[in-house]
């Protein structure tokens, strides 16, 4: 991790919260327009997911080149594209124009016989691998995150586990030597926001992950 400069904490963690959930907005909008055959508003979405998404980077990884900050979290959102996509494959062959799908960035002859065989999974694992060469994350956590994107699309309640893990790889590229005790309340954080999300829970959701980034980076910091 390189040297980072003194910033205010809450003015980071409330930019890295508002980007990250415009991100996951974007994204979620750019699924309604793709499964309403909306190729146009997908594609607006779908950039402004990515710029979301690479903002969020930016704040997360300060040390890093800007290019190579955004690059990395336009990769993963690019693997998030390509899990929604697999995930709502059986309503997309159903109503999907050419225009629609000429507009996935995932290639529709790749699809499996089921959500969890589809072989398009290791394009969204080469996309977070990516994300962790851009960024220094253990590449463990491309497959990690994968595991996790997979379990949760199935309603399968192991995501929680795999989302652990995922999660704590992470953290140790955000945070210098993290104790064992902030991995586990972060990650419990982490989780909750993940069901917030779920939930569509909106008016949580900032406070939620704010707190959440104010904890990482007054770690990151030495405050604490």
């Amino acid at each position: 991790m390189g040297t980072v400069q003194a910033t205010d904490g809450s003015d980071d963690a409330h930019l890295a919260a508002t980007a990250l959930l415009g991100a996951y907005y974007r994204q979620d909008e750019r699924e309604r327009h793709l499964l309403s055959g909306d190729a146009k508003r997908a594609r607006e979405a779908g950039a402004a997911a990515l710029d979301e998404m690479a903002r969020t980077y930016e704040v997360e990884f300060p040390w890093l080149d800007r290019s190579r900050a955004r690059a990395a979290g336009e990769a993963f959102m690019h693997g998030l594209f390509v899990q929604d996509e697999i995930e709502n494959w059986p309503v997309l062959r159903a109503v999907a124009g050419d225009d629609v799908l000429d507009t996935l960035v995932s290639d529709p002859g790749a699809y499996g016989p089921d959500l969890e065989d589809d072989g398009r999974w290791k394009w969204v694992e080469a996309s977070l691998l990516r994300a962790c060469r851009e960024a220094g994350i253990d590449e463990r956590y491309a497959r990690r995150q994968t595991r996790f994107w997979q379990l949760h699309g199935q309603s399968d309640p192991e995501w929680e586990r795999a989302a652990l893990g995922a999660h704590e790889l992470k953290l140790r590229a955000l945070v210098e030597n993290p104790s064992e005790s902030a991995i586990e309340r972060l990650g419990r954080r982490f989780v909750e926001g993940v069901r917030i999300h779920d939930e569509s829970r909106l008016d949580e959701a900032v406070a939620v992950v704010t707190e959440y980034y104010d904890e990482i980076f007054t770690l990151r910091s030495g405050r604490r």
